[in-house]
């Protein structure tokens, strides 16, 4: 019996023929990313070895992770007669996730690093949990894991940075946009669709798309950005916690239980902040006060001037 063959990513590259490339590509709700819904038998996609419920992750070099579907179509169509794929089929894309490693052409040729090999990120520029959607999933082959934001040390390289930094009109803050394969930021740990928490030690997340850009150009060869996945953003706002990192390896937030959310400091209870004046308030009293001095402290992003496009979308 074949011993089954080794997780890799792979790299498609097809021709066009009378009928086009012959699959179909779509978003799938609840998961990120396009895919490839279908391939045509006999089509150069067929050829090329594409299969149905690839996930895609690169168009001719670019990584597409974090882009729209019509993005992604016009990205395939710039090259006429012509395409090159990156893709990971269900079994190396979980892999992936699961070591927390960025996919790359090169993994494409050499197959997947083993563990702790020189060429993965390393372990002092990258601290954080693996991904998942809930704080108690599980991993393939480990215990429940922990939603935690992520510290990543970039330095850059003789083309910058390699990341795209944009924000999103539906919704506040700074995102990544896409990383490029190989760059600095791929290998910091740096992910598309990543949420900007802070940048050199600064929060950012009430600052317009500018002033963010002006504080990673603060420094000329290298970048601390603290940021968060989906996921472990999703999380820390149904806890009314502002990531930190502090978070990144230190005591993380306490769930809501029986409807209060306590304040936390370091991982542990806070006294009621109003006990020591002498007022002795119901929790929920002292929960409401405390909330409306959050929400002073952490004020809401100012509204984007979006007549600035090119303000909107910042190359590193």
């Amino acid at each position: 019996m074949a011993s089954p063959e080794p997780l890799r990513p792979r790299l498609c590259r097809l021709v066009r023929g009378e009928h086009g490339y012959g699959f179909h590509l779509h978003g799938e709700k609840g998961r990120r990313g396009q895919f490839i819904r279908r391939v045509e038998p006999g089509s150069p996609a067929e050829a090329a070895a594409l299969r149905a419920g690839d996930r895609l992750v690169e168009v001719n070099g670019v990584n597409v992770e974090g882009e729209t579907h019509h993005q992604v179509v016009q990205r395939i169509k710039a090259v006429e007669g012509q395409t090159q794929l990156l893709v990971v089929d269900k079994e190396t894309d979980e892999e992936l996730r699961r070591r927390q490693l960025t996919c790359t052409q090169e993994m494409a040729q050499r197959g997947l690093p083993p563990a702790h090999d020189p060429w993965e990120p390393k372990p002092d520029w990258t601290h954080a949990g693996s991904l998942g959607s809930e704080a108690g999933q599980k991993d393939v082959n480990g215990p429940p894991r922990e939603l935690r934001p992520r510290l990543c040390h970039l330095r850059k390289g003789p083309q910058g940075y390699g990341f795209n930094l944009h924000s999103d009109k539906s919704r506040p803050g700074q995102y990544i946009r896409s990383v490029d394969p190989g760059s600095p930021a791929a290998h910091s740990g740096l992910r598309a669709q990543d949420r900007l928490i802070e940048v050199n030690g600064q929060n950012v997340e009430g600052l317009r798309h500018a002033e963010v850009v002006a504080s990673i150009k603060a420094r000329e060869d290298e970048a601390l950005l603290l940021v968060v996945d989906p996921e472990t953003d999703e999380h820390f706002k149904r806890l009314r916690v502002t990531p930190t990192e502090e978070h990144v390896e230190g005591p993380l937030p306490l769930p809501v239980t029986n409807g209060t959310s306590p304040a936390q400091d370091g991982g542990t209870w806070k006294r009621d902040p109003f006990q020591e004046s002498g007022l002795h308030l119901s929790p929920t009293a002292a929960e409401a006060k405390e909330k409306a001095r959050a929400t002073r402290v952490n004020k809401r992003a100012p509204q984007m001037d979006w007549n600035r496009k090119r303000e909107i979308f910042s190359n590193f």
